[in-house]
């Protein structure tokens, strides 16, 4: 979960909740043999100016993101 959390701030400067990325990690686990192109939006808050901001990720993304892999936004 900590890693999504560092993901988001890094690759997109979007905080999300800690409960949102939780979510998100439980929603990864349950897509496992789906294809990774699939894309999932995500909510949070614009890291600079605290407005509320979405991002469309690709499964693929998270997946490489929980599993601690970098490069990949």
């Amino acid at each position: 979960m900590e890693r999504l959390l560092n993901h988001f701030l890094r690759a997109h400067a979007m905080a999300v909740s800690e409960r949102t990325a939780a979510r998100l990690a439980d929603t990864v686990r349950a897509m496992r043999g789906l294809d990774g192109a699939i894309l999932l939006g995500v909510t949070g808050s614009d890291a600079t100016a605290l407005i509320p901001r979405r991002v469309d990720v690709t499964l693929r993304e998270l997946r490489s993101a929980l599993e601690g892999r970098r490069g990949v936004a």
